[in-house]
C-alpha cells in the first residue's frame, strides 16, 4: 500500500477499521458527503478504475450505495457485499471527517457455491425425517446419539449457508435488548449443555444493564460458539470467564479461557472458516490441541461485523486466550418495531440443542 495515502486518513477512522478488518491486499477508498472520491491507495486505483472527483456511487450497486449514504448521514460504520467484475467483495464503511472511508476486502469463497443451498433444503428435509425416525428407537442411548449426530449436521449446514450469504445489517430484525441477560442465559446454556455438564467454572461480570440494538438470536448463537470453543479448551479444573463491558461506542462481550492460547497468526487463520491457510501438518497440530477448528469464529466474526463491530483477540494473564466479541451502539433508526418473538426452530428443537450438538 502506498504511505502517502495514510497520511491523510484520520486516525480514530483508521483505528475504527482496523477493528472491524484486516488491511492486507485491501483496497481503501476515502469519498466525500456527495460521495466524490477524494483519495484511493493504488490497489482501489487497479479495482475500481475511477479517479479523484468521480462519483463513487456509480460503481456501487443500489443497495451499497444506500448504506455508504447511511454511514455518512448517521456516523455509523456499515457492512455490506458487492460483486466487482464477477468477484465478491465486503465492503467495510466508516465515517471519515464529513464523508467515509471504504475498504474493498475480497471474499474468496470459489470452492462454496449457490448449489449448497439446494444442498441445506433437502438435507433439512432428510433431517427431518431422520429426527423423527430416532424418536422411535427404543434405546435411549442410541436414540440421543442419532438425535446430535442429526442436529450437528443440521449445524454445519446452517453456519455454512450463513457465511455464504449473510444478510445486510439493515436487513437484520433488530430490538432492544439488555445484553446482560443474554450473557447470563448464555453462561446458564453452557453450564447445562456443555461437556461434563456443571463440572466447569464459568463466572459472568458486568458493570450495569446494557440495553443494545441486537438480533438476540445471532447473538446468543455467536455466544454459544465462544463458550462451547472455551470449554473445549479449557481443563476440567480450569475456569472460564465471560465479561460484559461498554465504553458508550462498543459493547464488548469478552470470554477467556484456560487452553493452550492462540497466536495472531493462528488466530487470522481460524477465521477464514472453510478457506484453510496452513499446511496440512499444521492443521492437524492445531487439531491435537483442541484448537477451534470448525465454522464458530467465523460465524461470531461475522454476526460481530453485521452489528458494526468485530472479534479480536488478546492472551489471557496466567494462559489462555480472550475473544473479544463487540458490537457497536446502532442507531435507534435500524429498530425494527414489530413485536419479537422468540424463534421456533424447525421439529421442535432448540437453538442451544443445535449449537451444543458438538458434544456428546
Amino acid at each position: 500500500m502506498n504511505e502517502s495515502f495514510f497520511e491523510h486518513l484520520e486516525e480514530g477512522a483508521l483505528r475504527q477499521l482496523l477493528a472491524r478488518s484486516s488491511l492486507q491486499d485491501a483496497a481503501l477508498v476515502t469519498v466525500g458527503p456527495s460521495l466524490h472520491i477524494e483519495n484511493c491507495n493504488d490497489t482501489a486505483r487497479q479495482l475500481i478504475r475511477l479517479r479523484p472527483l468521480e462519483r463513487i456511487d456509480q460503481l456501487l450497486d443500489e443497495a451499497a450505495a444506500a448504506a455508504l449514504r447511511g454511514c455518512i448521514a448517521d456516523r455509523q460504520a456499515r457492512t455490506v457485499y458487492e460483486e466487482l467484475d464477477g468477484v465478491r467483495y465486503r465492503l467495510e464503511m466508516v465515517p471519515h471527517r464529513e464523508g467515509a472511508l471504504i475498504a474493498f476486502v475480497r471474499e474468496d469463497h470459489a470452492a462454496y457455491d449457490g448449489s449448497l443451498r439446494v444442498l441445506h433444503a433437502k438435507s433439512v428435509q432428510y433431517l427431518g425425517a431422520l429426527l423423527a425416525d430416532a424418536e422411535q428407537v427404543d434405546d435411549p442411548a442410541l436414540a440421543a446419539h442419532l438425535r446430535r449426530q442429526c442436529l450437528r449436521l443440521y449445524r454445519l449446514l446452517t453456519h455454512s449457508d450463513f457465511l455464504h450469504d449473510p444478510p445486510l445489517t439493515e436487513q437484520l430484525r433488530l430490538h432492544h435488548v439488555d445484553l446482560a441477560v443474554i450473557c447470563r442465559d448464555a453462561v446458564q446454556a453452557a453450564l447445562e449443555n456443555g461437556p461434563q455438564r456443571g463440572t466447569k467454572t464459568i463466572t459472568f461480570a458486568a458493570c450495569a444493564p446494557c440495553e443494545a440494538l441486537v438480533e438476540p438470536q445471532l447473538i446468543r448463537t455467536a455466544l454459544y460458539n465462544l463458550l462451547s470453543n472455551a470449554q473445549r479448551v479449557t481443563p476440567v479444573d480450569g475456569d472460564i470467564s465471560v465479561a460484559l463491558h461498554d465504553d458508550g461506542a462498543f459493547f464488548t462481550i469478552s470470554v477467556a479461557d484456560r487452553g493452550p492460547g492462540l497466536d495472531a497468526d493462528t488466530f487470522e487463520s481460524l477465521l477464514t472458516g472453510w478457506q484453510r491457510t496452513v499446511s496440512l501438518e499444521d492443521y492437524l497440530t492445531l487439531a491435537r490441541q483442541g484448537a477451534p477448528l470448525g465454522l464458530g469464529l467465523p460465524l461470531a466474526q461475522r454476526i460481530a461485523q453485521l452489528h458494526g463491530g468485530s472479534l479480536l483477540l488478546s492472551p489471557r494473564e496466567g494462559g489462555g486466550s480472550t475473544l473479544h466479541f463487540s458490537l457497536a451502539h446502532l442507531p435507534d433508526s435500524l429498530a425494527d418495531h414489530n413485536l419479537c418473538t422468540p424463534m421456533i426452530l424447525e421439529d421442535g428443537y432448540t437453538l442451544e440443542e443445535v449449537e451444543f450438538s458438538v458434544f456428546e
